[in-house]
């Protein structure tokens, strides 16, 4: 087993979900045992600049020429499945057919993008019966792996390399107090993709939307000409919005209004809703129709009040690399330098460089080598991790003053 693969699965076994419902930060205090643990590995490669924060984010360096570039990871792993006590399983010599987990739960080739490609190679699970955590512990022992490879061979080119982990990026706070002034990259690169091959230079931008309908109550047996319920109003409110604009009929590059989370009563009804879309054109155009839908619903329901709140969460960051088109271009080069075919994609999600870009680090996402991530069915494969730190590594031999020639 490579270093790679076994840095992988020691990081996989720390417990670091995060936690919505918590209001400190990080989100969850465990995410520190394994910042800890990355911490005291880059102190002993030899990296300089080593510093924890308070608010849970970890920065290094690897000195270098030519401009600072960064590479971020975040520690922690979902909620939306256990991540507590995880048993990665190594299926060597994979031969191409759905792996069943010991807990039953099927690892189907067809409800993957890319994992053909490993047949023959290791594919690694957890044992189903929590998630493997290689969103993003793979990205994470990717940029551990690079650091490792440069400060053991100094001949190498590089940039001046900046290094970060960040916690609570699962749960949408991962660069919340993130100090750039510190990081002090000029462009950055996020390791947490899925297929390698592509250059995420692209995500939604996204908005959210929270709805409060206050209706009248009465008895329903006195109710004619005097209720106004703010059950019916918030279903109406919901199949305004069309079954055409919603996940389920979304795609590609569509955008989507996602009705999220609901509780209603007579008297008050409250409605989470998700706006996202690829262009600030669309975006606009999903804000005017929830502004009309509420413009409707007040006229149509004498007596009601809605209030509608609008929130930005973060925005597509092609929007800023396009002034700058190096990042991606180098990102591009560094993949066909690795063996792989690049292609420049798109995430129907949004990183922490969706933020990170607007915080004045324009940021391209990299490749990871796992799929089916947010569930107990999570894997990656370790021929992936190995695609995933050369793309790494030749993009940043390239920043290293290596030109693209």
């Amino acid at each position: 087993m490579d270093s790679l693969v076994s840095r992988f699965l020691r990081y996989a076994k720390v417990h670091t979900t995060s936690d919505p419902d918590s209001d400190s930060t990080p989100s969850t205090r465990r995410q520190f045992d394994l910042l800890s643990m990355l911490a005291e590995e880059l102190e002993e490669m030899g990296a300089v600049k080593v510093f924890l924060s308070e608010e849970g984010a970890l920065y290094a360096s690897v000195p270098g020429s030519g401009p600072p570039i960064g590479l971020i990871a975040h520690v922690d792993t979902s909620p939306d499945a256990p991540g507590e006590n995880v048993s990665p399983i190594l299926h060597e010599g994979w031969d191409g057919s759905p792996i069943v987990l010991p807990s039953g739960q099927v690892v189907d080739p067809a409800d993957c993008e890319d994992m053909d490609r490993y047949v023959g190679g290791t594919i690694i699970t957890s044992d189903g019966t929590t998630l493997l955590g290689a969103d993003d512990k793979a990205g994470v022992a990717v940029i551990m792996e690079t650091a490792r490879t440069l400060l053991e061979d100094r001949s190498l080119p590089r940039p001046d390399l900046r290094l970060a982990f960040t916690t609570d990026e699962e749960v949408g706070r991962g660069v919340e107090g993130f100090d750039t002034d510190r990081f002090g990259a000029r462009f950055a690169y996020t390791v947490d993709g899925s297929a390698v091959g592509k250059v995420d230079h692209r995500t939604f931008s996204a908005w959210q939307a929270e709805w409060t309908i206050r209706g009248r109550e009465v008895h329903p047996g006195y109710a004619r000409g005097t209720m106004v319920n703010a059950v019916r109003m918030v279903s109406q409110l919901v199949s305004m919005v069309g079954a055409d604009r919603m996940p389920e009929a979304s795609s590609g590059e569509e955008g989507y209004i996602y009705p999220h989370s609901m509780e209603a009563t007579v008297g008050c009804a409250r409605l989470k809703m998700l706006l996202r879309d690829f262009t600030s054109e669309g975006m606009e155009e999903r804000i005017s129709q929830l502004r009309a839908m509420r413009d409707y619903l007040e006229a149509a329901f004498p007596g009601s009040e809605v209030e509608l709140s609008l929130e930005e969460q973060y925005r597509n960051p092609a929007e800023v690399l396009r002034e700058d088109p190096r990042p991606v271009e180098y990102a591009l080069e560094g993949t066909r330098r690795a063996g792989l075919e690049p292609v420049r994609s798109s995430i129907r999600g949004g990183t922490d460089g969706s933020r990170l870009s607007y915080m004045g680090v324009p940021t391209v996402n990299l490749p990871t080598g796992g799929e089916l991530f947010h569930s107990r069915r999570e894997w990656v494969a370790a021929e992936g991790l190995r695609l995933a730190l050369q793309t790494v590594l030749q993009t940043v031999f390239i920043w290293g003053g290596e030109g693209t020639g």
